[in-house]
């Protein structure tokens, strides 16, 4: 991997980079900048603060389609911002005074994109492809979308399953992952399988997990306990192999640890290491062929890196 492109800013980290790895986005929190970067390093930069007095707070940035949508709290709304290449495409307004921005997530193959606005004081809006659903309550929190469009809100202990504008189930847990349509919950010290009618499909004793120490792919699941290496499962919950470090992504057929000061990327067909980088950072997106991958650290700094490809190709 080469290091094509970089930026220093302050403020929180968002970012997302799209599954064909084409396009990346990257915000400058601090001062309302959001980058757009393309895997040869080129980029723009767009001021979502538009002349505004307040500037936006902004709480997340997803890529749908080529179209970066970015979540704040605008000065004269709550909602998204939508940025392409050449610049502003639209927005979405919602609410208005003390209105504020919850959280904004895509599915991983990004078919699906979701947000999360409290519009009022006890009412709260989620808004998946355009179809919006009220909330009674201000407390919920917006976790994932799948790729086949499964929704997991939480609240308190609690998870409550959305698919196509409807709630089609609850759990008394609030630590669940939607992966197309299964659930992956950690109920008391078990790890749990669920389909959407909430028939239990497999469960395995001593792996709870948390929410960033657990990351579902098509083939495996990665499981991490602090301080130990990471175990890999099966979808029958049977452990067949475990990766020293903490996983930071995985799509279907990469996954990438961090152990110490390095990113490692593993192949999934034989878990055979693919690359090994020294690389700051504490949140990873990487294109589904493993060829472009952009990272961020705590503060606010983001790298895109490239491949090394055999000369002549790009």
């Amino acid at each position: 991997m080469t290091l094509v492109w970089n930026v220093s800013t302050v403020g929180v980290p968002f970012m997302d980079l799209n599954p064909e790895g084409s396009l990346g986005a990257a915000i400058d929190w601090n001062n309302g900048i959001i980058y757009l970067v393309k895997p040869s390093g080129e980029s723009t930069a767009f001021k979502i603060w538009e002349g505004e007095m307040v500037q936006p707070t902004i709480s997340g940035v997803a890529i749908k389609d080529g179209v970066a949508y970015v979540l704040a709290k605008y000065e004269e709304f709550v909602g998204v911002r939508k940025y392409s290449w050449d610049g502003k495409v639209g927005e979405e307004r919602h609410g208005w005074d003390g209105s504020m921005p919850d959280q904004i997530v895509r599915s991983p193959s990004g078919n699906h994109l979701c947000y999360l606005v409290t519009p009022d004081a006890g009412k709260q809006e989620l808004y998946c492809d355009g179809v919006k659903i009220s909330l009674k309550g201000d407390e919920y929190v917006l976790t994932g979308v799948s790729d086949t469009g499964v929704v997991v809100l939480t609240r308190g202990d609690s998870a409550l399953i959305f698919k196509e504008g409807s709630r089609i189930l609850g759990l008394n847990t609030s630590n669940v992952i939607a992966y197309g349509d299964k659930l992956i919950a950690s109920e008391g010290n078990y790890l749990k399988i669920y389909d959407l009618n909430g028939t239990l499909l497999a469960e395995k004793e001593g792996y709870p997990f948390k929410m960033r120490t657990l990351i579902p792919t098509g083939k495996y699941i990665f499981r991490n306990e602090p301080l130990e290496d990471t175990s890999v499962l099966t979808w029958n919950l049977t452990e067949v192999r475990t990766l020293p470090g903490f996983p930071e992504f995985a799509n279907e057929k990469f996954v990438v640890m961090r152990k110490d000061d390095f990113l490692i990327c593993y192949s999934l067909m034989d878990f055979h290491e693919v690359f090994k980088i020294n690389a700051p950072g504490s949140s990873v997106k990487l294109s589904d062929d493993g060829k472009v991958m952009l990272v961020s650290d705590e503060y606010g700094k983001y790298w895109l890196y490239k491949a090394n490809l055999p000369k002549g190709e790009s």
